[in-house]
């Protein structure tokens, strides 16, 4: 792709366009090359080839020239460098029209809408209504409790299944870059403020009957004082349901995390559940979800061919199609290296719910037997990974 670019674009824009390309494939500002570099030279000889013509142009009166031919206007010409600043402009804005600098609200935008068109309206991570229940009905288990209920990075899927299964309040800490706006699009009810992973202040002491994360624990950097805050945050009987990635080897497959929204920080499951202990949760339960991960993953995977004919028919072109195809391709490469991480046993999903001075709860019943999960789980598209991986990253 970029090679094919630079062969449609160097003819008519001219000057330093690979460096200028590469510095917007790559999310940079771009810097000139240094007066005395090749590239430098190289992208002043095209501009004054560029700008001789119109240095000749006004130069030609006939009569004075056969009179004077000693005189060498011509050469004068050349030899200042008026010409040539004046030609730069052009250079520039014509390549600024074609490919305007990045903002980062408009990125924010086509990666989430990269990620939801893999994983679905609303997600954008892998996930499932049988996922979504999993949480919800864990929250809710409590049917005479009216409290409000607050979530942490969750996806607008999921807060739109609990509106419509119950009249609590939902108030949610985002803390993703560039979510705020689309969650709140996808779930007008609920009450969505922007945080830190490790610090949900909007929620208030004591206020909350149930509390539900998602990958809080995978990329919060001060694992006690998010538990704290949790605590502190729930009410004498309410619950903390959350879903999370733990290792279960000393170190994190960087690979398997290169499209995440931040560094990952892994723990052990022994550690979680360690600090949950130490906080004053009354019980602590924790239930297997890899293969429901891995189920709704691979359902993603089962859709990348046509998710790639509809964006060929849609027109998808310049920066905005480039773009998109890239975000695709990270996530789509991240993830399969996640899978196998999870089929390997290096990582796991489980589904948590701490409660604070109540006996567990019974979920076992709910959780799929691994022969069915294995008869509803579809083969991933690897042939349309690679294929999109290798067309963005060309």
């Amino acid at each position: 792709m970029l090679a094919q670019v630079k062969k449609v674009m160097v003819s008519a824009a001219g000057g330093d366009f690979a460096g200028r390309f590469g510095a917007w494939w790559n999310g940079k500002d771009y810097a000139p090359p240094a007066p005395d570099s090749e590239e430098a030279k190289s992208e002043a000889e095209a501009v004054a080839k560029k700008a001789k013509p119109e240095a000749k142009a006004p130069e030609k009166p006939a009569a004075k020239a056969e009179e004077k031919p000693e005189a060498k206007p011509e050469a004068k010409a050349e030899a200042k460098p008026e010409p040539v600043k004046k030609a730069a402009p052009e250079v520039v804005d014509a390549f600024e029209a074609a490919t305007p600098e990045p903002q980062p609200a408009g990125d924010s935008e086509i990666r989430i809408k990269a990620l939801e068109t893999l994983w679905g309206e609303g997600r954008l991570a892998p996930g499932s209504i049988m996922l979504d229940a999993q949480l919800l009905d864990a929250v809710l288990d409590q049917t005479d409790k009216q409290g409000d209920v607050g979530f942490i990075g969750v996806d607008g899927a999921l807060l739109s299944g609990f509106a419509s299964r119950s009249e609590r309040k939902a108030l949610a800490a985002e803390w993703r870059p560039g979510c705020l706006t689309r969650v709140k699009e996808l779930a007008p009810k609920a009450d969505i403020t922007a945080c830190d992973i490790d610090r949900p202040r909007s929620f208030a002491e004591h206020s909350l009957e149930g509390v539900v994360s998602f990958e809080a624990f995978a990329y919060a950097d001060h694992k006690a004082g998010l538990v704290g805050r949790v605590y502190r945050s729930l009410t004498g009987t309410g619950r903390w349901v959350f879903l999370d990635t733990t290792r279960t080897t000393k170190k994190t497959p960087p690979e398997a995390f290169a499209s995440a929204w931040a560094e990952p920080q892994l723990a052990t499951a022994d550690e979680i559940e360690e600090l949950l202990t130490l906080a004053g949760f009354g019980s602590v339960q924790k239930l297997p979800m890899t293969g429901l991960v891995l189920q709704a993953a691979r359902e993603g995977y089962a859709q990348l061919s046509q998710v790639l004919e509809n964006a060929t028919q849609s027109g998808l072109a310049g920066r905005e199609g480039a773009r998109f195809l890239q975000e695709l391709a990270w996530e789509a490469q991240s993830w399969r290296a996640r899978m196998r991480a999870l089929e390997g046993g290096a990582l796991e999903v489980n589904l948590w719910v701490a409660c604070k001075g109540e006996a567990p709860l019974d979920l076992t019943h709910k959780v799929l037997p691994d022969d069915l999960l294995d008869l509803a789980a579809k083969p991933d598209d690897a042939g349309a990974s690679d294929a999109l991986f290798d067309q963005a990253a060309a």
